[in-house]
């Protein structure tokens, strides 16, 4: 069985089957309206089976990352914005940029790398981190995590690669491959993208949380028992 190569290219509502070397390349940036390049997030999907075969391979524009870039900054600037999805009672709260004020802020708890002694959170996992999920929803941009996750948030830091760094572009990539470690097939129906962090700002003790970057709907794609999906997302920034 031949692997089938579906990309859905900007300003088209179908997919459409083409080749490999059709799927990998790479899009080209427009001017609009000279207002320079416009910054581009791509998702895509992979599918293996158990003997790791590549079955599928579906590309398509993401609709969500824009906005939810968005949303981080007012975050960042001072608004409360409920984007955050802490774990240990799943409860979203909206994140204040002001230390010591319900929780720390975001920018310090992105860059913070240790975490204290006896806890039981890795800070080497924070970074990127990616979700499938089974859920059918509209693709709305207010969410903060996905409809109905599989499995949990999977760190995706060690996956993250700058493809493109020089004058023009900067681009970069993030992917995890999961495991569907059930007995029976699943159907997949999104993806997400998110930031992973630990915080020391909630009673004293490590705290991990996610923000939501991307979020997309996809056609509903099977994975058999012992199979891999791997979500990608390609972030590219042109100058």
């Amino acid at each position: 069985m031949s692997t089938v190569y579906l990309r859905q290219f900007p300003g088209k509502r179908r997919f459409q089957r083409v080749t490999k070397d059709d799927w990998d390349a790479p899009l080209p940036h427009k001017d609009i309206a000279g207002f320079g390049h416009i910054l581009r997030l791509e998702a895509d999907v992979r599918v293996w089976s158990p003997d790791g075969e590549l079955q599928i391979a579906r590309k398509w524009p993401s609709k969500s990352y824009i906005r939810n870039f968005a949303r981080i900054l007012r975050n960042t600037f001072g608004e409360n914005v409920q984007l955050v999805d802490r774990t240990g009672g799943v409860r979203t709260v909206a994140l204040n940029n002001n230390p010591g004020v319900g929780a720390v802020g975001l920018i310090p708890q992105i860059l913070q790398e240790t975490v204290s002694a006896g806890s039981s959170g890795n800070p080497d996992d924070a970074g990127a981190a990616m979700a499938i999920g089974n859920g059918v929803a509209a693709e709305v941009h207010t969410r903060n995590d996905l409809v109905s996750r599989v499995g949990g948030i999977y760190g995706a830091r060690q996956n993250l690669v700058t493809t493109v760094l020089n004058t023009a572009t900067t681009t970069l990539q993030v992917t995890t491959g999961i495991t569907n470690g059930t007995a029976a097939s699943v159907n997949i129906t999104e993806i997400g993208m998110f930031l992973f962090a630990m915080t020391t700002g909630v009673a004293a003790s490590v705290v991990p949380f996610s923000t939501l970057l991307a979020y997309d709907g996809i056609t509903s794609t099977p994975v058999a028992a012992g199979g891999v999906i791997a979500p990608r997302y390609t972030m590219d920034f042109p100058m």
